[in-house]
């Protein structure tokens, strides 16, 4: 999905746009046990299932990082997954599934502590992966939202992780009406930790991130996994259900008439 909530243009695969949007997905070195993990794929952080996949292998190395913060562009933390991978086909549908939960099983499995950094956009398919990071912290005038009905889809992780962040009904309002808050807006539902301006999130967050890996390694390893639980056993009890549910999706004429339509549609 697009910063305005709508999902993302794409090239054609091998076009001179295409090439250009080469993913790029970073963990910086740890500093003081706080390592940046960076998404950087102009112009908006558009995610392609590779992507996810790497920013799960780049979790999964963060060797004797405490504290992990997930961070984007200026523009956008992430405007959602790459339109291309929705389409209503088995083999599209099951690689997003897969390269989403690869994501999301290595944000709950972590041993450091995640934070999300969030400006401009935040949605979808960034969205899922703020939802699942121990703590949020966002500009006051992001953009943040889960736009996928408006495609005929709908977000799978935030289906089942984002009630327990946000609670039962506002959930439902976020993911039927595909709304998109702003970071003040969010930080009152609950999804996001702190709002602060713009121009001071980077302080803020690194302010943040060190005061937390100061903390004991032991002790905050023992309430990181308390913290967790409710993750975790979503992770393991109800995202393959909401997996299946996105799957009944293949064929749709829905899905493929708003695929096909947003590709004809003024930005």
């Amino acid at each position: 999905m697009n910063e305005r909530g709508q999902p993302p243009a794409r090239g054609r695969p091998g076009s001179a746009e295409d090439a250009s949007a080469a993913p790029r997905v970073a963990l910086e070195p740890a500093r003081g046990g706080v390592a940046e993990l960076r998404i950087d794929i102009p112009p908006v952080n558009v995610l392609a299932a590779r992507d996810l996949l790497e920013i799960a292998r780049c979790l999964a190395v963060a060797g004797e990082a405490r504290v992990i913060v997930l961070s984007g562009r200026p523009r956008a933390f992430s405007a959602g997954v790459e339109v291309a991978e929705h389409v209503p086909e088995r083999p599209a549908i099951d690689a997003m599934l897969g390269a989403m939960r690869a994501a999301l099983t290595a944000l709950v499995a972590t041993p450091a502590v995640t934070v999300a950094s969030i400006s401009g956009a935040c949605l979808g398919g960034g969205a899922e992966i703020a939802a699942v990071c121990d703590v949020v912290l966002a500009a006051e005038d992001a953009r943040i939202g889960f736009p996928e009905i408006r495609l005929a889809c709908f977000p799978p992780g935030a289906a089942v992780f984002l009630p327990g962040r946000i609670g039962e009904a506002r959930a439902a309002e976020w993911i039927l009406t595909g709304a998109v808050f702003s970071g003040r807006e969010a930080e009152a539902a609950g999804f996001v930790s702190r709002a602060v301006p713009a121009a001071n999130l980077p302080r803020e967050t690194t302010a943040f991130a060190r005061s937390l890996a100061r903390r004991s390694p032991s002790a905050l390893a023992a309430v990181r996994g308390l913290l967790r639980r409710r993750r975790r056993e979503v992770l393991e009890r109800d995202l393959a259900r909401a997996e299946e549910a996105y799957r009944t999706l293949e064929g749709s004429a829905d899905l493929a008439r708003a695929v096909r339509d947003f590709g004809r549609s003024p930005e």
